[in-house]
């Protein structure tokens, strides 16, 4: 008998044999052929939803995705995906679709909805995957308190605390900060732990993600908290652009805007003002990352002066183009 193989699979088979005194095996026997038996899946997928805003009527997208079955190794033989979904008070209104991909939007009212996922092959369904889409009036419970990344050599690590002990699973999700694309997302889930690591390999350097960590009550899911974190920095891709606001004898207020998500490479912990009297020398000033104006004092009156701005990450600065201002006379 052999066994762990592959269900509906082909397999090769032959046998070679020694005898009891000798120390020379004989030759191969011919290959037989033979087909394992089909059957059907045996473990529920891993379901997930990204929810958008409700529009003016209350109706709303769902977006459904889910992952292969990790111990169904040929995930060909899985004809498709039947996905059921009806509103909570109303089991009679079920709807059914079906989708050859692992993913899905559906468009709901303003009702609290049970959506379930199955994979089917000829041999039959693996056990239903469900999730509870609260209504657009239902507001979640905040279960989680904090959340908090670390970094090691080759791991990010998220760790959280949660002021209800009653949720046993929870759900990691993380996904580019600037990306729109509600099936661009990761997500893991994790049971009886407050702690999940994975590779930094699933991370890109330089970009900003967002992690949030979601609650589970059997299929209702809680308010999530979210965090954002860099695996790496580099300093910005360019710096802030001054402008100067308000001009006076001795005094004129600085303003910039932040630099772009995509331009930043990390986060910014401060600016830097400098700025130089024609033939004199450059002074400057740090602000937090908060701060986007300063009123610089103490000016020469009737003087030149060349500014510009330095906005710094943990891995350095990079300065925005200089400009030139004068100050009044009177």
């Amino acid at each position: 008998n052999l066994t762990g193989l592959w269900d509906s699979t082909e397999y090769s088979v032959a046998i070679r044999c020694i005898n009891v005194n000798s120390i020379f095996w004989s030759e191969w026997s011919e290959e037989e052929k033979g087909s394992t038996e089909e059957t059907a899946p045996l473990v529920k997928m891993d379901l997930w939803r990204v929810i958008e805003s409700p529009n003016s009527s209350g109706r709303r997208y769902v977006h459904l995705m889910w992952k292969t079955l990790n111990n169904f190794p040929a995930s060909r033989r899985i004809l498709g995906y039947k996905v059921q979904y009806f509103p909570e008070n109303n089991a009679a209104l079920k709807m059914t679709n079906r989708s050859t991909a692992q993913k899905i939007t559906l468009l709901l009212n303003e009702e609290a909805h049970i959506i379930s996922v199955t994979a089917y092959n000829s041999a039959g369904n693996s056990p239903e995957a469900v999730l509870r889409i609260p209504s657009t009036h239902e507001k979640a419970s905040q279960m989680i308190e904090t959340v908090s990344t670390s970094l090691t050599n080759e791991e990010v690590v998220v760790e959280w605390t949660a002021s209800k002990p009653e949720a046993s699973e929870y759900v990691v999700e993380w996904y580019e900060e600037l990306v729109t694309d509600p099936f661009g997302r990761s997500w893991q889930y994790v049971l009886n732990s407050t702690k999940w690591t994975t590779s930094k390999k699933n991370f890109k350097p330089f970009i900003c993600y967002n992690i949030s960590v979601y609650p589970l009550h059997g299929n209702k899911v809680a308010a999530p908290y979210s965090t954002h974190t860099y695996i790496q920095e580099k300093r910005p891709s360019e710096g802030p652009v001054a402008d100067t606001a308000v001009l006076g004898k001795n005094e004129v207020i600085i303003r910039w805007k932040e630099i772009s998500l995509d331009k930043r490479n990390g986060f910014i912990t401060n600016y830097t003002i400098f700025y130089k009297p024609e033939g004199g020398k450059q002074l400057n000033e740090t602000v937090n990352s908060d701060v986007l104006q300063y009123r610089l004092k103490s000016l020469q009156a009737d003087t030149q002066y060349l500014v510009y701005i330095m906005a710094s990450n943990r891995a350095g600065g990079t300065s925005g183009e200089p400009k030139t201002f004068k100050t009044l006379k009177l």
